[in-house]
């Protein structure tokens, strides 16, 4: 379930930044105030991503690839 939240909230992301990309290419006012919003909501959607993957770090539902961990271990 956590992983699903994850993508669908990447996808918006992603979404977002192709909508400020045909703003700035239509230009004009109405294409910045498009650009303009789409980069907010880009802005908000990435710090909430974050802040949700620190919340299921810290509920113990998503854990560091331990794998990579054991590698720079020093014996």
């Amino acid at each position: 379930m956590t992983q699903i939240i994850i993508v669908i909230i990447i996808i918006a992301i992603l979404i977002a930044l192709s909508i400020s990309l045909l703003g700035m290419l239509r230009g004009g006012k109405a294409g910045s105030n498009k650009m303009f919003k789409s980069l907010v909501i880009r802005v908000v959607l990435s710090l909430s991503l974050f802040i949700i993957v620190m919340f299921f770090a810290y509920m113990g539902w998503i854990e560091p690839n331990i794998i990579m961990m054991d590698t720079f271990s020093f014996q």
